[in-house]
């Protein structure tokens, strides 16, 4: 299955002063009898850097709730969306405070210095200490979103990458998309982060 299987829809959307932005929604399922519903899930990096023009784009998405996996002082270094927008919050931190605090980054980082295998490590032990958060924002969906909602939704961490690409990696998945969908969809990252916004 290639890449572009499923409903064209733009994946990228420009939302100025935030990264890796980008819908998660128009992959075909394996079976080919449906698509994951576009223009409902967003992920994206931290959004402390957002510009006015920016939240015009998430206000037009219809964008009423954001799901930050962000620990209490990533967002405080990096900042949050601003809370008077009508967009709910919800902080979902996927480990502790301390764990992600900037002057404790070497060591929660060193298992991504150690290659593959760490890597590996790094992601299993995020599955773990992401099981409420993730089911948190999985019942979110359930709950509210329905055949003819129009809402939308953001799911995010730092760079959008890690914590929220092991999150929409797990959707994909129980949404039925093939594997190699799922991992493509997962390193657009690579573009994603850098790409200009």
């Amino acid at each position: 299955m290639n890449l572009h299987s499923g409903v064209i829809v733009p994946r990228w959307i420009d939302v100025q002063g935030v990264k890796n932005f980008r819908d998660l929604g128009g992959w075909l399922v394996k079976d080919g009898t449906g698509y994951v519903r576009e223009r409902t899930i967003f992920r994206c990096g931290h959004l402390g850097e957002i510009t006015p023009d920016g939240i015009k784009v998430l206000q037009g998405l219809n964008v009423k709730a954001v799901f930050d996996f962000r620990s209490e002082p990533e967002a405080e270094l990096f900042g949050s969306l601003p809370v008077e927008l009508g967009i709910k919050l919800f902080p979902n931190a996927v480990y502790a405070t301390k764990k992600f605090d900037p002057k404790n980054w070497a060591l929660a980082l060193e298992n991504f210095c150690s290659g593959p295998p760490g890597m590996a490590k790094t992601y299993l032990e995020t599955l773990e200490n992401g099981k409420e958060p993730f089911g948190n924002v999985l019942y979110h969906i359930i709950k509210e979103f329905k055949p003819d909602t129009r809402n939308s939704m953001v799911v995010h961490c730092t760079a959008g990458k890690d914590r929220t690409g092991l999150w929409c990696m797990l959707l994909l998945g129980l949404c039925g998309v093939d594997d190699e969908v799922i991992a493509r969809e997962y390193a657009l990252s690579n573009l994603g982060y850098w790409r200009k916004s």
